[in-house]
């Protein structure tokens, strides 16, 4: 008579499950690494939907009016932090509009950062990454933009992961008020 083996040795299961672990780690690095660059991308995007949101709405209604970027980063305490949102000039023939919180009228309406504790998780710069935020680009009657701090145009936004400054885009505004997310193109280094 002979016996039939049946079952799996303790060595055949702890080698399976050491090769399940080793792929799980694999798998999740791969994922929150595709969430970073998810999130900076949704942000490149964003932005590009709100300046070309404020440029219509100044032609529109021919009353100048821009898009404010507050402070963010790492270990930012402000009023205004991680958070961005739409104002109005008072005056609606403002030549170079730029946001003024005395007197101008803001949207009730924030964009938030994604954040963790006082940390935002992705990072808005401008000038290409040389200047850190509050940025203000406001748009006249005719959507011609104005940068503060003052820059040259093409202007570049730099959109990057706080942690993994790799994982970025680019936000181009040109001087005619147009805005995209750069490609290929060398507006941006």
């Amino acid at each position: 008579m002979t016996s039939s083996r049946r079952g799996f040795t303790l060595l055949e299961v702890m080698t399976v499950v050491a090769v399940i672990a080793i792929l799980s780690a694999l798998a999740s690095q791969a994922v929150i690494a595709s969430q970073k660059v998810s999130r900076v991308s949704a942000q490149a995007r964003l932005l590009v939907q709100r300046l070309q949101t404020s440029r219509a709405n100044a032609v529109g209604h021919g009353n100048a009016q821009g898009y404010y970027i507050g402070p963010n980063g790492l270990n930012v305490v402000a009023p205004d932090a991680h958070q961005s949102f739409t104002f109005v000039k008072t005056n609606p023939l403002t030549p170079n509009p730029v946001y003024d919180a005395v007197n101008d009228q803001v949207d009730n309406f924030r964009d938030w950062l994604p954040t963790s504790g006082t940390s935002s998780t992705v990072l808005v710069q401008g000038a290409n990454g040389a200047q850190p935020a509050p940025i203000s680009i406001g748009f006249d009657i005719d959507g011609l933009p104005t940068v503060n701090p003052a820059a040259a145009f093409p202007y570049c936004f730099k959109i990057s992961d706080t942690i993994e400054p790799s994982i970025d885009r680019r936000v181009i505004l040109f001087g005619d008020g147009t805005v995209k997310v750069q490609n290929n193109e060398t507006y941006c280094p």
